[in-house]
């Protein structure tokens, strides 16, 4: 018996150094193999192009034009995705390399959630608050802001630090604040087409149903604004009301006021 546990234990040790030998094998063999091609592919998770895996591929090439000729051990893999990252539509990515000399790319396209027009300039801003230029493939569907929008765009806007009671945040912050907000109920994440900011600095909405504008004033108490809007609509207008009135003013405190047209 104990021959037997013996040799049986003996095989599964074999066994281990084989499997172990022949991934040792294969990862050399690979890392000594040349690059037989980049492939690249976007995900862009059912929203339009802004960058193609033809453009992506072009910056690959002129920031590291010898790729073709490397061998896979001397592909850097964060140099790779970081020179895809820097590319201003691209949100994510990942480079990998096959046993057979592929070098994978997998890139995630940013998400756009505003289209800002100021100053003569138009650029988009991500769901993480990132600044994004337009593109010349495709414009996106997207909430449109305008106005008197006074601030600078940095590359990134710290959301998770910012203070909505702060009289002194950008017009750039509050717009990323409230559009993320309106996309984040679902009950509001369709029913706006624009923002605009007024001279005085109020926020007005325009929805995509009534010809009526929402004052929504400043970023502060959107819980309570938005819960008299919906009141409103739900109860409020009845059937003809949506034709009656030019402004909701939500900006008061307990209380809404109607302009008539």
């Amino acid at each position: 018996m104990k021959t037997k546990r013996s040799y049986s234990i003996a095989w599964k040790i074999a066994a281990i150094i084989i499997i172990v030998a022949c991934i040792i094998y294969a990862n050399n063999l690979r890392n000594e193999s040349e690059v037989k091609g980049v492939n690249i592919t976007i995900d862009y998770d059912g929203r339009d192009t802004l960058v193609t895996a033809n453009h992506i591929e072009k910056i690959i090439f002129s920031k590291i034009p010898n790729i073709n000729i490397m061998t896979i051990e001397d592909i850097d893999r964060k140099q790779i995705a970081s020179i895809v990252k820097s590319n201003p539509f691209i949100g994510r990515c990942n480079v990998s390399t096959s046993i057979k000399g592929t070098v994978q790319v997998n890139a995630v396209q940013r998400v756009p959630i505003v289209r800002v027009v100021c100053t003569g300039k138009q650029f988009y801003l991500d769901n993480n608050g990132y600044y994004m230029p337009t593109s010349k493939i495709s414009s996106q569907n997207v909430i449109i802001a305008s106005g008197t929008i006074k601030g600078k765009v940095s590359d990134t806007i710290d959301f998770s630090s910012m203070d909505t009671t702060n009289s002194n945040i950008s017009d750039i912050h509050k717009i990323y604040y409230l559009v993320t907000y309106i996309l984040n109920h679902e009950d509001l994440a369709n029913m706006f087409d624009q923002v605009y900011v007024c001279k005085d600095g109020d926020i007005e909405l325009v929805p995509k149903i009534g010809n009526h504008t929402i004052v929504i004033g400043d970023i502060d108490n959107l819980d309570s604004k938005f819960e008299k809007l919906l009141a409103v609509y739900k109860g409020g207008f009845g059937n003809n009301g949506w034709n009656k009135y030019k402004k909701i003013n939500l900006k008061y405190k307990n209380q809404v006021v109607c302009t008539k047209k």
